[in-house]
């Protein structure tokens, strides 16, 4: 018991504050550009608090300083910020961490300090209910959540989805990618599939040196050239020449050009 009132009673020091944020404004902006953690916003009038985190806390907390963004996403912290302003907010960085700490190290936050401007209670749930940490692990490595299915139901409506849940499934997602990496064999069949999905393959050729390549895609042409596959496909279509030196075609069209050559020259000795 004296354990949880110690923790309880513990006073934070932020690892930055900001006490008029409005003023400081560019500041924070660079104190924390490409910077990964938890930050508080404190209304000085009220002493009301919003615990967040972002990937980016620059551009998560970009986000608050726009106020075209405030007015599209009615959550009660842009509501305070629209009625009472920034320059009566102070703004705190609780910690700086890894990205794959951010929900953990919110929730702490959260279930600590009980920020009254927070709608949901959980880092990682738009329902209001706690996840056991196994349930959360599973959310991050499946991307499957409430969150998601926020989205698509934002979809259908027309509303914004917010950058903070935004960051939120990038990271669900990265972390998935990195705890279930594709096997060669997937990597393979996937590569496969777009080939055969992207058609044709495509032959350059060196006007210069007359040598040819080919290639099974569009992308892979445009990799070797250093371009962008529909710039291949526009010198294709309206046979440009590419950096002064390289011609493109579909490399069956080639094969059908020969043909009809062959057949010609047939016939004109018969």
């Amino acid at each position: 018991l004296f354990q949880i009132l110690r923790i309880t009673m513990e006073k934070i020091i932020p690892v930055k504050m900001y006490n008029n944020a409005f003023i400081k404004k560019s500041k924070i902006f660079l104190d924390n550009k490409n910077k990964s953690g938890i930050y508080k916003w404190i209304n000085n009038i009220n002493g009301n608090t919003y615990i967040g985190s972002g990937l980016n806390l620059t551009k998560r907390i970009g986000d608050y300083f726009n106020e075209s963004e405030l007015k599209r996403n009615p959550r009660p912290i842009h509501a305070a910020l629209l009625k009472h302003g920034h320059d009566n907010f102070t703004l705190e960085i609780l910690e700086y961490c890894k990205p794959d700490e951010l929900i953990k190290r919110e929730q702490y936050y959260l279930d600590l300090m009980k920020p009254e401007y927070n709608i949901l209670k959980n880092a990682y749930s738009l329902l209001g209910f706690k996840h056991s940490d196994e349930t959360i692990t599973r959310l991050k490595l499946k991307s499957i959540s409430e969150e998601h299915k926020k989205i698509l139901s934002s979809a259908h409506l027309g509303k914004e989805v917010s950058q903070e849940i935004r960051d939120k499934l990038s990271l669900a997602t990265t972390n998935y990618k990195k705890n279930n990496p594709l096997s060669p064999e997937a990597l393979a069949n996937i590569k496969a599939k777009t080939t055969e999905r992207e058609g044709k393959k495509v032959r350059i050729l060196n006007i210069k040196t007359n040598e040819t390549l080919d290639f099974s895609t569009l992308t892979e042409a445009g990799e070797y050239l250093g371009i962008k596959r529909q710039a291949i496909r526009n010198a294709i279509n309206r046979g440009s020449i590419v950096k002064q030196q390289y011609r493109i075609f579909w490399a069956i069209i080639i094969f059908s050009l020969i043909y009809s050559a062959i057949v010609m020259c047939i016939r004109d000795r018969l």
